[in-house]
Parts: structure tokens; sequence; C-alpha cells
């Protein structure tokens, strides 16, 4: 059991023992919190956590998209705070900060009468970590991990998904989730193709998704200050060994990345580009060099160069048509002089996501219900792509660990976040 002792310094292990850090705390609620058959609040509601969230590594609080039960309310997702004492919510600035807005429960070791107050407006629910710290009083991890389960589960049954009852059943269910998500991805794009010019729709999607994480807003938000049709009549004046680096100078420019030294070397051409944008908007820290927006955009820049002669559109239609993985695949990754600046892998993820979707929504509207049909079953050949928060985390909470490792292609890996978006719904 880990013993706590209230002191000046705060609690500890002992009374000769620091202490105990938050990261340590933050450790207990990942691993214990969903044990516990519910929490109370301070203002005497229950709350049952379904899941603890997700580590947060970046600005903001400590877990993201934490699955809670409130009794008298239901379902709530949201981030989840967690301090040695709720007053230090308010010594660390959270309470001005914006990053916390979406706090939808405070946990502390030390409870303080005033409330937990967030910049909107709205006041964060704040629970006792105490009963974390008794082991004794913490079911077994199994049937804590069965229950927690069992309760998802519940919220996905009337949702279309009930709870399999074999590996097979799994399998299953992941992939026809895995189609309600391709198909999903597919009326958007139709969506948009209502508004906008197909070509334009497709450059979008492909720089979206060249994004990390939080520069997908900002990458789509040059593809707005660069659109396409300008970009390609801007780039065919250029003599073609020179226009990548043309056209990544010019992204660049526009993206606010560029140095004062680096952006005084390039003038943009006589076009109607939008007004550069702040390298504010662009997270840069602690993102690997391969995932930077500087070498995303050159990819962006050479995959447009790379499709001016035969279209965006044109080019990955007929590639997309000879049905065969790794030639959309070749045809989307670039290498360019030793740098690889969109690898396979990206790729792989860029023809799942849009490309496919795309062609799939583009080709039905036009009534040829058939050709989108082609372009599922392509979508249904692609193998596993890398997994990402949202998959591991996914799989964890839904698949029995003695099925063996049933998440084996991109459709199911598909299934499984279409599943998190279905529990997100169901808590909004």
């Amino acid at each position: 059991m880990i013993r706590i002792s209230e002191e000046s310094a705060g609690y500890s292990t002992g009374r000769d023992q620091p202490p105990i850090p938050e990261s340590v705390l933050a450790k207990l609620w990942q691993k214990r919190a969903a044990r516990q058959e519910w929490f109370r609040t301070s203002k005497g509601r229950r709350v049952r956590v379904l899941y603890p969230g997700r580590p947060g590594k970046t600005a903001g609080p400590d877990f993201r998209n934490a699955l809670l039960e409130f009794e008298d309310v239901g379902l709530v997702q949201g981030d989840v705070e967690i301090h040695r004492r709720q007053q230090d919510w308010y010594s660390h600035g959270h309470g001005d900060d914006p990053n916390y807005n979406g706090v939808v429960l405070h946990a502390a070791l030390d409870l303080a009468p005033s409330p937990t107050n967030l910049r909107s407006g709205g006041e964060a629910p704040v629970v006792s970590l105490r009963p974390l710290l008794a082991d004794e009083d913490v079911p077994a991890p199994s049937s804590s991990a069965r229950n927690s389960a069992a309760s998802i589960w519940n919220v996905l049954e009337p949702l279309g998904y009930p709870r399999p009852q074999s590996a097979a059943e799994m399998a299953v269910l992941l992939e026809r989730a895995g189609d309600a998500r391709f198909e999903a991805k597919s009326r958007r794009f139709q969506k948009f193709l209502s508004e906008q010019d197909p070509e334009q729709t497709l450059y979008e999607g492909l720089l979206e998704s060249l994004g990390y994480r939080q520069n997908q807003q900002p990458f789509l938000q040059l593809a707005g200050g660069a659109p396409y049709p300008v970009l390609c009549r801007a780039a065919r004046e250029v003599a073609k060994e020179h226009r990548p680096k043309a056209v990544e100078s010019w992204l660049l420019q526009l993206s606010g990345l560029l140095s004062l030294e680096e952006a005084a070397e390039f003038t943009l051409p006589g076009r109607a580009f939008g007004r550069p944008m702040s390298g504010r908007e662009w997270h840069c820290f602690r993102v690997r060099p391969a995932n930077h927006p500087r070498r995303r955009i050159g990819g962006a820049a050479r995959l447009v160069v790379k499709f001016l002669d035969g279209g965006l559109l044109s080019s990955l239609a007929q590639c997309a048509d000879a049905n065969n993985v790794k030639k959309l695949t070749d045809t989307l990754t670039i290498i360019d002089g030793g740098t690889t600046y969109i690898g396979a892998s990206r790729a792989k993820e860029m023809a799942v996501n849009v490309v496919l979707p795309f062609l799939h929504g583009l080709t039905d509207m036009s009534g040829k219900s058939d050709k989108g049909k082609e372009y599922l079953e392509l979508y249904r050949k692609f193998g596993k792509l890398p997994d990402n928060e949202i998959t591991r985390e996914m799989a964890d909470l839904l698949i029995d660990p003695t099925w063996g490792k049933k998440v084996t292609t991109a459709r199911r890996q598909q299934g499984l976040i279409h599943l998190q978006r279905l529990l997100s719904g169901a808590a909004s």
C-alpha cells in the first residue's frame, strides 16, 4: 500500500519521504482509475471512469479524450488534469489557459473548497485521487479491464456494434466499422465537391494528411492561401529543373516558417496567392525531423510538380484504376536528392485516408457506383499502417488479448478509429 501523510510540503509516501510527484499520480490514474467502481466529486456526484484517456504529450492537460460516466448526466468525453493539490490548477496558470477548456475532470490528492474554473467560464468537477493509493481497494486488473470493456460495449451496442464473442466475430466487426469510416470520408468529400473544384478538394485533402496532429489545420490554411490552380500556373512558368525548389520556396514563404533572412531571398510571383501565415500557427516543438512541417511542405511542393503535366486528379485516378496497392503507394512516395519527403508509410496513409475515399465520393456523385466499389476494394487490400495513439488505445480497450493480433489491415485500424469516433459522439 502507498501511505500518505499530510505535511506542509504536501502528500508523501511516509513521514521522512518526499511528496509523491505528479508523474506518479498520473501513472496511478492511467493504471487504476478504470478499476474503481466509481469516484465521488466534491459536490457529491458519482463518476465512473470507462477510459482514463491517453497521456498528453504537448502543452495542455495530462490526459486527453477520457471517457467518463457521470451520475444523472451520462457519458462525457474530454480531458483530465492531475495535481497533488487542487489549488495547483491556479498556481500553474491553467485557469487562464484556453488549452485547458476541454478539461471535464480535475483529480487531486488535496481538495480545496474553491471550484476549478475554466477560462471558457465553465467549471470542471473535482475528485480525490486518494482511492488510487491503496492497492487492496482496487479490483484485479483482469476483472477491472473486463468491466471497463463491458461498459464501453454497452455504449457501442445501440450504435450497431454489439460485443463480439470470438476472435472471428471481432475481425468481422472491425472490417464493417472500417468500411463505415471509409464511406463517411467519401460523404465528407462529396460535401466539399459540391462546393468547390475537384482538383482543389483533392489537393486540400492531401495537404491536410501531410500535417502531423496539430499541423493539419495549418496545412489546410496553406492550401487555401496557395490554391492549386494558382500554384500550377506559376510553376509552369519556371524551367522544369527548377520547379521543385521554386514551388517549395513559395509554399514556405506563405507558411510563415521562413526566417526573415530566408524570406528576403524569395519573392512570390505576381499571382493570386493569399497573405502569408504566421509561423506561430505551426506546431514544431518535439516534432521528429521527418514530420516537421518544413519537410512536409517540401513533399507537398514535389507532389504538385510531379503531377503538373498530367493533373493531380487524372494522374492519381489512373494510378488507382490499376488496382495495385504498391503502384498507388509508390506514386505518392516522394524522394528527391536522397531526402525522403513523403515516405512509404505516409504515402499509404494518404491513399487510405484521402485518395481512395475521395475517388469513391467523386465517382458516386457521377453515378458510377460500380467504379466506386472498385476503390473500396482497393482500400480493403491495404496492409496494416503504422499504429497511432487511437488504434493502440482502442485495441487495448476492446480486443480480448487471448484472441491474438486481430488488427492486421488498414481496414481494421480504420474500424478502431470509427468506433472511437462513435464513442466520442455518444459522449457529446
